[in-house]
Order: structure tokens, then C-alpha cells, then sequence
């Protein structure tokens, strides 16, 4: 299912390792914070920060944390870079619980990529669902 011209970007909730690994083993194109900011540049960006740039570079977000929604910093910035952005339902997961929820839901995260931006999704353990953005 993977498609070429669909990117994905980590934040540092998914971990550096694990998640961005699995995924590579999927076929996803996909790089961590920690891969493009560096360890200890990745803990220190502020989260508008990494949302703008990567939107700006034309990468999807995934994230574990789907509060940012509710933040209003975090949610006006996903709305003003045209954001697509994945969170996982629950960041109480392992490494590997993360990565097959992602990959359990991979279809209708690309069909979901698709489509006119800005939104954040909430990948549980059943389905997506939308998540009202909070400006």
C-alpha cells in the first residue's frame, strides 16, 4: 500500500528506533526527529516548530500524542501549515504495539493522507477518527 510520493515524520512520542523501523520494513518513507534534528536538538523543538517545518517540507506527522488537538499554540499551527497529522489513540503502548497499530490501519491512513489538509486523525486500536481542532 505504501506510495512513493507520501512521506511520513516521527515526533519523538513513536520513539527512534522501533517505530520508524517497522514502518521502513513496510515500505513507508518515514524519518524520526531524532534522525533530522539530531538527539538533542529533536527534545528540545518546540512543537510548532517541527509541525511548521515538516508540513513546510510536505511530510505527514505521526505522533503519539493527539492532545496537541486541544492545545491551541499546537492546534492554530496545524491549521495554518495545511497539517496532516496521525496520533495515536494511546500513548501507553510499547514500541511495538505502536507500530502495529499504525500498520494495522495503513490503507486508511493513505487514503486518508490523500485528502485536502488540515486535520489530525486518531488511529486507535479499532478505527481513524477525526479530532476537532481547537484554534
Amino acid at each position: 500500500m505504501p506510495t512513493p510520493e507520501l512521506r511520513f515524520l516521527t515526533d519523538r512520542s513513536l520513539g527512534d528506533h522501533h517505530v520508524p523501523g517497522a514502518l521502513r520494513a513496510a515500505g513507508w518513507a518515514v524519518v524520526s526527529m531524532r534522525e533530522r534534528y539530531g538527539a538533542v536538538s529533536a527534545q528540545a523543538l518546540a512543537d510548532i516548530d517541527w509541525i511548521q517545518d515538516a508540513t513546510a517540507g510536505g511530510e505527514v506527522l505521526l505522533t503519539g500524542d493527539k492532545a496537541i488537538a486541544k492545545r491551541p499554540a499546537e492546534a492554530r499551527t496545524v491549521i495554518a501549515a495545511g497539517a496532516r497529522v496521525f496520533a495515536l489513540g494511546s500513548n501507553q503502548l510499547t514500541g511495538a504495539q505502536k507500530a502495529a497499530r499504525l500498520l494495522l490501519h495503513e490503507a486508511a491512513i493513505f487514503r486518508r493522507a490523500a485528502l485536502e489538509a488540515p486535520f489530525i486523525v486518531s488511529v486507535g486500536d479499532r478505527r481513524l477518527e477525526t479530532i476537532k481542532l481547537f484554534g
